[in-house]
């Protein structure tokens, strides 16, 4: 189904006396989609667009919760991951995305260009926090020198500050873990997280196309908070928790 601007735009040049075929090369559309609305009332335009919005209505729950993951992911990712969780979705790409731009109105999710610069915007209590990782040279007891890597949360409101230690490299799992401390340290989670792209949480990135890591997606869909990711050689998107472990 065609948007209600080419809609409109077919009807105008339909008044103006152009041919079906100048239409379409004028809109760049196909003939077949001209000749299908051309005669179309407003009313049955109406009807069809109210019925196809009721058939992706089936899946708003899971296009939320991978919003609500993630807000700044890629409708073409949300469509992949659709047409692999309902093999039997039969719903065109331009649907799919007049459906998206309208949800993202809806609940707050829109798309944008615009680079924040420093100094961010403080956020209001609760709502940020920002997560990384760091690794430090000590001295054990024996004098020999070992490396010791932590993983560091704070709070952006207050600049409350977590940090866990470990002996090894952290993975997926002590990650999470690390994320259930921070948690019960601060007496609850935030609203949202930034993080770097670290293979710890994302498999691959690409232009807003983005694959978590399946066991971080889980406990992040589990516990409820939002994730933003920042652009790489950005240290000033995340500068809190860069000062802190640097």
């Amino acid at each position: 189904m065609i948007g209600i601007e080419q809609y409109q735009k077919i009807q105008e040049y339909k008044a103006l006396g152009l041919a079906q075929t100048k239409t379409a090369k004028a809109l760049g559309i196909t003939y077949t989609s001209v000749s299908k609305y051309w005669n179309m009332s407003k009313e049955d335009y109406a009807r069809e667009a109210e019925k196809e919005r009721y058939h992706m209505d089936n899946y708003r729950q899971y296009i939320l919760e991978q919003l609500k993951i993630c807000p700044q992911i890629r409708d073409t990712n949300i469509y992949l991951k659709l047409i692999e969780a309902f093999p039997d979705l039969q719903v065109k790409r331009a649907t799919f995305y007049r459906y998206m731009k309208a949800l993202r109105e809806q609940h707050g999710y829109q798309h944008t260009s615009k680079r924040k610069i420093s100094p961010r915007e403080v956020s209001p209590p609760g709502y940020e926090a920002q997560a990384d990782f760091g690794q430090y040279k000590l001295k054990d007891m024996y004098g020999r020198i070992v490396r010791v890597y932590f993983f560091c949360m704070v709070l952006s409101y207050s600049r409350m500050k977590f940090v866990c230690f470990s002996p090894d490299p952290f993975t997926t799992e002590t990650a999470i873990k690390a994320h259930n401390y921070a948690f019960q340290y601060f007496g609850g989670r935030p609203q949202t997280i930034l993080y770097d792209l670290d293979r710890v949480y994302v498999v691959s990135e690409n232009l807003g196309n983005i694959i978590f890591v399946p066991a971080f997606e889980e406990y992040v869909k589990r516990i409820g908070y939002s994730v933003s990711l920042c652009r790489p050689r950005d240290p000033q998107s995340k500068g809190y928790v860069k000062t802190f472990i640097m």
